[in-house]
């Protein structure tokens, strides 16, 4: 806290140290009680209620209109693309940043989606539906040739290979003059969701295009996932909706 840390940071290394000591106990490294237990600074209430903001429809207009985008497209397509995929797909940075290569597939069907295979969650690791469209708008270039990490960012000291991203999102706002508290790359995320509740995606496939868990037995014990191709249907055109919204592309196909 004397460094100025957050309490969601603090907390955040709190568990870090949870976790540590809960493996020494787990493999008889340790034989008191873990130090870190129940120290948390925040209530569940507390971390939803000073969570991220949420862009709104007209910033996001503003982000990927902006020149500051046009130039990021011709002098720096990493980071041009993985704000693509953020509002598009709602993936978090991470997620985007350590993508490789193999994880962009296509089905029999000729579905293109995101093979997650990790994140911070186990509802995290799924499968991401892409509009094809992107192909055409350039990402196929983007990723032609690439055998493995497909985007230039890496680990640097301690960080997250998104940490970059962030850094070059906060000056890219500055830029264009949003200037409302809490506005980050997970904001992206965060509409995203937001745009697919309000085009009438159900919490279901919404749950699951995310990564979010669903704590209810029927879901969880009594049905099945959606398949990419299910997915795929009832997403694609809340998809196409964000990219004529975000002026990505200019008309509808």
């Amino acid at each position: 806290a004397k460094k100025k840390n957050s309490s969601r940071t603090i907390d955040s290394k709190i568990s870090t140290v949870k976790t540590i000591f809960n493996f020494a106990i787990a493999q008889g490294y340790y034989f008191q009680k873990n130090p870190a237990e129940n120290r948390k600074l925040q209530s569940k209430r507390d971390r939803l209620k000073g969570g991220y903001a949420i862009f709104k429809e007209d910033e996001i207009k503003q982000v990927f209109t902006a020149d500051f985008m046009k130039n990021a497209q011709e002098n720096d397509p990493d980071y041009y693309w993985a704000l693509v995929l953020g509002v598009v797909t709602g993936a978090r940075i991470s997620e985007i940043t350590g993508l490789q290569a193999h994880q962009f597939k296509t089905n029999v069907n000729g579905t293109l989606y995101i093979d997650v295979e990790d994140s911070k969650s186990f509802a995290g690791i799924r499968e991401i539906p892409v509009h094809g469209m992107l192909l055409k708008l350039g990402l196929a270039e983007f990723l032609e040739g690439k055998k493995e990490q497909v985007f230039k960012y890496t680990m640097r000291l301690g960080k997250g290979s998104g940490n970059a991203v962030g850094k070059k999102f906060k000056r890219h706002l500055e830029e264009i003059k949003i200037t409302r508290e809490k506005l980050v790359f997970h904001s992206l995320r965060k509409f995203a969701n937001d745009f697919f509740m309000k085009n009438n995606i159900e919490i279901e496939p919404r749950c699951q295009y995310f990564g979010h868990e669903i704590e209810n037995v029927n879901v969880q014990v009594y049905s099945r996932k959606f398949t990419v191709d299910e997915l795929y249907e009832r997403v694609k055109a809340v998809q196409m909706k964000i990219l004529m919204l975000a002026g990505i592309i200019k008309t509808k196909f």
